[in-house]
């Protein structure tokens, strides 16, 4: 017998005619399954870009990891394959000992500017618009800008990981730095994460930046984050007050605090304004990775009966650009994880004010509304989407809609 319907989160889907879109930064960390291993394990190695210790996808562009054993050898980490979710390496815990993994991510150079309040149709309150790096600037449409729009920062992001594993769950060193530019050392024990007060320090190129520079974040999920700055000796404490995994994250406190690169006062700007011009140079950001440990001598018990309909939708957002009436969009893959005990028949709903994606989004080629498959247990499949505006569309600014995905047992 058939089971009843059950339905994914929505995704949220978006599409700017006649403006620019939006970016916010993704932050890139390591994922490991535990930090106590086994001598002789082989040890999953994981990255991953999102939000809020959310992976949303693999890290984009070029990415690179190194290993070093507890005898301070280093070995690149070779990458052994990438996924919707992950890029993967492995490798084999042989030492008795303390494993560290650094990986390195450098994305594309991004511009941030200053437009102004009301510069983004349905975002009255948002100020600020980013583009990639190759951009016309004669080509923008700069209707809605505020005389005065300006260049905040251009840059290029450099984005560094750290995760821990140890053959003997004895984490000495930890406290130690491994040479990553701007690198998060814990200075208290790991192992008791998730119980109070938490000290840590940041530092580039070995040193500390001056107080106030460094933000640093401890992140379990996204309705749970505690933040401090960092001093003149780099050091910020933060109260990780749950016993769970957490990500430690640290960048530039704000716009003001990037350091390496210069201020540019010939940047393009508005005919009003009178700044100091904007930051030119690289962004730098640092992740680490803290696996809570259990210890003691009662081992728990557990096990997870899984649900017949359970399914996952990714990405939540789906972006199709900037688009004219009568254009079709590139593809945009949208993977549905079927994490249930049973195989599943998804389908889809869409939803909008103003029948843009109701007339004009296709699932695989076809309208959405025939978007029918078949998705078997611990399986996924990955439909492309696409839009295709109508000709005759009039509507024009950023269009908002979404996603429904439907799913029952068969």
């Amino acid at each position: 017998m058939k089971m009843g319907k059950m339905f994914a989160a929505f995704a949220a889907i978006c599409v700017v005619l006649g403006t620019a879109g939006m970016v916010s930064a993704h932050q890139t960390w390591i994922e490991v399954d535990a930090m106590c291993i086994d001598l002789g394990d082989t040890v999953d190695v994981r990255l991953t870009e999102g939000h809020n210790f959310a992976g949303e996808g693999a890290p984009p562009f070029d990415v690179s990891a190194e290993l070093v054993d507890p005898a301070g050898a280093r070995t690149p980490l070779t990458k052994t394959g990438e996924d919707d979710l992950y890029w993967h390496s492995d490798f084999d815990a042989e030492q008795v000992g303390l494993y560290t993994i650094l990986g390195l991510h450098v994305d594309e150079s991004w511009w941030k500017i200053y437009t102004g309040p009301g510069s983004r149709p349905g975002r009255p309150d948002y100020m600020y618009t980013y583009f990639p790096d190759e951009i016309n600037w004669s080509e923008i449409d700069k209707t809605n800008w505020a005389d005065d729009w300006h260049v905040v920062r251009h840059y290029k992001p450099y984005k560094y990981s750290k995760a821990f594993v140890s053959t003997n769950c004895n984490f000495y060193g930890t406290d130690s730095a491994f040479g990553q530019p701007l690198e998060i050392i814990p200075l208290d024990d790991v192992t008791t994460v998730g119980t109070g007060d938490f000290e840590f320090q940041v530092l580039w190129n070995g040193r500390p930046l001056p107080n106030g520079t460094i933000k640093i974040t401890g992140t379990k999920d996204i309705g749970t984050k505690v933040s401090a700055l960092c001093d003149d000796d780099g050091k910020a404490t933060l109260p990780l007050n749950i016993s769970c995994n957490w990500l430690i994250t640290a960048g530039a406190a704000n716009d003001s605090a990037y350091w390496d690169g210069e201020y540019d006062d010939t940047l393009p700007h508005g005919e009003n304004y009178t700044g100091s011009g904007g930051f030119v140079g690289n962004g730098h950001s640092a992740a680490l990775t803290l696996v809570e440990i259990r210890e003691g001598n009662t081992v728990t018990m557990r096990a997870e009966i899984r649900p017949g309909i359970r399914f996952s939708v990714t990405p939540a957002y789906l972006d199709f650009g900037e688009l004219d009436p009568g254009d079709i969009s590139e593809p945009k893959t949208v993977v549905i994880q079927n994490i249930g005990s049973k195989d599943l028949k998804a389908t889809v709903e869409v939803t909008d004010t103003n029948g843009l994606y109701t007339e004009g989004l296709y699932i695989n080629s076809s309208l959405w509304s025939e978007f029918e498959a078949a998705v078997l247990k611990d399986n996924y499949t990955s439909p492309n989407a696409e839009l295709r505006v109508p000709g005759d569309f009039t509507g024009s600014g950023e269009m908002e809609g979404a996603i429904i995905f439907w799913a029952e047992a068969i």
